[in-house]
């Protein structure tokens, strides 16, 4: 009695920033964070005006301010997931930051710096008109402040006193400028980064087709020399065997090769992972005889360019191992959302297998499974095997929001 067999293989990552280049994104809002907090410190401290003499008050804000602090800095914005309640968190920290900026007297705070905060995290984490207009409320707050408030209260200086119009357009100014100049800066460096990715990727494949063709033509080499030997010592029915091996040896590596090629030329970037699967799956039933599917659901699901190439790239792998081991004649690839990410399905009716750890971990080699793994784990996901031997395979990739550089949906 067959039973069904399924191996789990799981990512030891937890959910957190998916590359060393956001990881750097947060060191740095971090330090800044840290580094502006220190200087309102040193400021309120070492020059206290009239419009920071708080007393007891000032010293509530600072300790208020310090913990604030240093929750946003263990806590990082979880920006990827794009929800409600990121966008409030991020507004959230725009009002903290304008509470501690006109508690302390607007332009004559020491907390300044510390109100660009939102404006740098909003530029270098979301799109650029939320960065603007974070810059524009901070600069709105303050042009209220100096220009109406001070009839109620002696915080704020008249804006048209001194030098505080010409302080307030540079602040303006300066806003702004933070705003753009961050976003695309942070845009032509992410640019780069995921054209460096897509290169590298296409500089794998080439080494997988370079290797897997120069076995192929050492093996017919080996071959062909064998059956002009055979031929030579007059043993036609051993060469004729060998022929048919070479034959069948030039088969597989055409096949090989122009997988790979087609791998290479379907591409996402230009192309969502939907459309990028149908053309991938109108080449693969083209060049075989399996009849192969795709199902999505409305919206699709929708990921970074980095991580829908690597989806890609894990359904083309599971394609291969089915053309080449599986005897199946139907395909079904299925590409949906589901809680807490989405989900890369592949099940064909094939001869189905009993899976073992041995193979999952790559030992053997056997379906190519431990190539899919590496790929699961690069978006912290987990890969699943079902297969039953005679009903055949269903492979699972499941990627979380938080690992895929943000879960989009659109149609």
């Amino acid at each position: 009695m067959d039973t069904l067999t399924c191996i789990q293989v799981e990512s030891n990552v937890k959910p957190t920033m998916r590359t060393k280049y956001e990881r750097d994104i947060y060191l740095f809002l971090s330090l800044y964070r840290f580094f502006a907090y220190s200087l309102a410190v040193v400021l309120i401290q070492a020059l206290p005006g009239e419009a920071t003499e708080l007393g007891l008050q000032t010293y509530l804000l600072l300790a208020t301010m310090g913990v604030y602090t240093l929750v946003k800095g263990l806590g990082p914005l979880r920006w990827w997931q794009r929800d409600l309640i990121t966008y409030v968190v991020l507004g959230g920290d725009l009002v903290v930051a304008l509470i501690a900026l006109l508690l302390t007297g607007g332009l004559t705070s020491g907390f300044l710096l510390y109100s660009f905060i939102p404006v740098i995290t909003a530029a270098l984490l979301f799109e650029e008109r939320l960065a603007l207009l974070a810059a524009g409320f901070c600069s709105t707050a303050l042009v209220v402040a100096h220009g109406i408030a001070n009839r109620w209260t002696d915080q704020f200086v008249w804006i048209m006193e001194g030098n505080y119009l010409l302080w307030l357009i540079f602040y303006i100014i300066a806003s702004f400028l933070v705003a753009t100049s961050v976003y695309r800066t942070n845009l032509n460096i992410s640019q780069r980064i995921q054209r460096g990715a897509i290169v590298e990727e296409r500089r794998r494949m080439r080494r997988e087709i370079h290797d897997g063709v120069a076995q192929a033509l050492s093996y017919l080499s080996m071959k062909a020399d064998t059956v002009s030997k055979l031929v030579a010592q007059g043993l036609v029915p051993q060469a004729t065997k060998g022929m048919v091996e070479v034959r069948q040896a030039v088969s597989e590596t055409y096949k090989s090769v122009r997988e790979s090629l087609d791998q290479l030329s379907v591409e996402v970037g230009t192309l969502s992972l939907k459309e990028a699967l149908e053309e991938y799956l109108h080449h693969f039933q083209a060049g075989n005889n399996i009849q192969a599917r795709l199902e999505t659901q409305e919206p699709t699901p929708r990921l970074s360019p980095v991580a829908e190439l690597q989806v890609l790239r894990v359904a083309q792998e599971a394609l291969s191992n089915i053309r080449k081991h599986a005897q199946a004649t139907n395909v079904c690839v299925t590409w949906i959302g589901v809680p807490g990410g989405a989900e890369l399905r592949i099940k064909d009716d094939g001869r189905g297998f009993i899976p073992s750890s041995q193979s999952a971990n790559g030992d053997t080699g056997h379906h190519g499974l431990s190539i899919m793994k590496e790929r699961a784990e690069g978006l912290g996901g987990t890969l699943s095997i079902h297969s039953t031997p005679g009903e055949g395979t269903e492979v699972r990739v499941f990627v979380p929001r938080e690992r895929a550089g943000g879960v989009l949906w659109s149609a």
